[in-house]
């Protein structure tokens, strides 16, 4: 008896399979590409390594030499058999900008935004009038006086770095891993900055009680987004796994604090108000405190409600913590590997900012060639390699066409089709950026308004300027002082070492370099 239940299922299965691949094949069948067993963005396709049966989460990055030029294609598409579903993907930069620009044909499905809404509604995980009024409310916390203050607090952590890390008095340092320093810089600087919550260089992880430090908590809460977004949450109560455990306090614990913030700075607020506390958007300059302010001042209407907050709260925290400290991480690490570039950066640094002075928020327009620097490494390495969108109607997108250089086609696309916009893809398509393996910053001299990492059009990444300014900072005052080079093993080449650590990251939710063994050099 069993057995022919376990046989109907199956045959259940089966059939809902070929009317899923079916209908698949109508809507994208007409564009050349895979046919697969398992969806490369499902869970399944992204916790097991690549294989005969599993293209795996980062095959557009492993394949990007040649995904689409085996089909001689832009747009491919991936059609899984057995489970998950199908799905176009492009490296065309012209169809990007078409899927995000205004009055757009496409629409960012619910299945995009639930690894990013886990902790509430945010402005990147939502959509029509509902991600308007987010964006309105949010959008000036991002402001000039912000900006300056991310400058000073990046600048400050940048010296408490090195006095508590002992490297003050060191001519050179032995780094054998610079992403937990500068995961730490990321962090402090949004923990300031974003939330007017300060941390300390020297603060442990655990505290003398056993308790989670405010700076592991977010820690956690950052780096464990896909598995909360993967796990059920019964799962946690159940589960023997300390790691699981972890993971869940880490998350009840920023909840608590995020929700115990805002009732805390909503009754400052409205005792600055009832004293009559004039200029308050002067006395709050942190992003956090401006939302609170909203609340407090538009009432519940026309604000952000206290989740609708803490989701907001949380994916700043992520995207101003994780993707900058990344993209640092491979600056350094290009610039390591690139001495006469690292060289030409520093000279202009010099010429921009005399001895007899640090650095200040000033100068930040007049260093493009630092920008530049950390924009190319964002370009090779971006960290949101992938978002998906989903066709509200029938439409085309336009492409290079890859039979006939130098002309473009426009590929017809039907209702209902979801793409992946391959970032890697564009990076290192060659129409978009000659020689696109090569590290070279000058092709973002003059033209760093049109870099699409940081996305495009209306949906153009909120934080963008906050991550500019952090990076020419920090990346200012180390320069200035420090020559990075590349920390080899015994015999190892600089190619060897390139190969180690730069060729295999991690892409989960965002892509991440892991362990960047650097040299630094004092310069003066």
């Amino acid at each position: 008896m069993l057995g022919l239940v376990l046989l109907a299922i199956f045959a259940l299965y089966v059939a809902r399979r070929i009317y899923i691949v079916g209908r698949a094949y109508k809507l994208v069948g007409h564009i050349p590409g895979f046919f697969t067993l398992i969806e490369p963005s499902s869970p399944i396709g992204g916790t097991f390594p690549p294989s005969w049966w599993n293209l795996g989460l980062g095959f557009a990055w492993h394949q990007k030499a040649y995904l689409y030029k085996q089909f001689n294609s832009e747009v491919i598409r991936v059609i899984p058999i057995l489970y998950g579903d199908a799905n176009l993907y492009t490296c065309s930069a012209d169809a990007m900008r078409q899927i995000k620009g205004t009055n757009s044909d496409w629409y960012k499905p619910a299945k995009a935004m639930q690894a990013i809404d886990v902790m509430g509604p945010n402005v990147v995980a939502s959509e029509g009038e509902d991600w308007r009024r987010q964006r309105r409310i949010a959008a000036p916390a991002f402001n000039q006086r912000a900006y300056q203050l991310v400058w000073q607090e990046t600048e400050r952590t940048y010296r408490q770095m090195i006095k508590d890390e002992g490297w003050a008095i060191e001519k050179s340092v032995m780094v054998f891993d610079m992403s937990p320093h500068l995961r730490k810089i990321a962090l402090f600087v949004i923990s300031a900055c974003g939330f007017g919550f300060p941390l300390n260089w020297s603060e442990p992880a655990i505290t003398p009680e056993g308790k989670m430090s405010p700076r592991e908590v977010i820690t956690q809460v950052s780096i464990n987004i896909l598995l909360r977004h993967a796990i059920p949450p019964w799962l946690y109560h159940v589960s023997p796994s300390e790691k699981l455990k972890t993971i869940d306090t880490a998350y009840k614990t920023f909840d608590s604090l995020l929700h115990s913030m805002i009732d805390k700075r909503a009754d400052e607020i409205r005792k600055l108000i009832g004293e009559g506390g004039g200029a308050l958007e002067e006395k709050i300059q942190d992003i956090f405190g401006r939302l609170v302010l909203a609340q407090v001042q538009a009432g519940s209407k026309l604000s952000l409600n206290d989740q609708e907050i803490v989701g907001n709260a949380f994916i700043m925290m992520f995207a101003g913590h994780e993707t900058t400290a990344h993209t640092l991480g491979a600056t350094l690490a290009e610039l390591a590997l690139h001495e006469e570039e690292q060289e030409k950066i520093h000279k202009h640094i010099k010429k921009v900012i005399p001895e007899d002075r640090e650095p200040i928020f000033e100068d930040y327009d007049n260093l493009e060639p630092v920008l530049a620097a950390f924009f190319e490494a964002l370009r090779l390495f971006p960290a949101a390699y992938q978002t998906l969108r989903k066709a509200a109607r029938d439409t085309t997108l336009p492409a290079g066409n890859m039979k006939r250089p130098g002309e473009m086609e426009n590929i017809p696309v039907k209702e209902g089709s979801s793409i992946f916009l391959d970032l890697v893809g564009v990076c290192y398509n060659e129409r978009n950026y000659p020689e696109p393996e090569k590290y070279m910053p000058s092709r973002w001299y003059g033209a760093t308004d049109r870099f699409l990492a940081f996305s495009y059009g209306p949906r153009t990444c909120l934080g963008i300027k906050f991550a500019n300014t952090e990076a020419v900072c920090f990346l200012t005052n180390l320069l200035r002082e420090w020559k990075v080079e590349p920390l080899l093993q015994a015999g190892e080449t600089k190619e060897q070492w390139k190969e180690r650590v730069l060729s295999k990251p991690t892409l989960l939710v965002t892509m991440t370099l892991e362990d960047i063994p650097l040299k630094l050099v004092r310069r003066r």
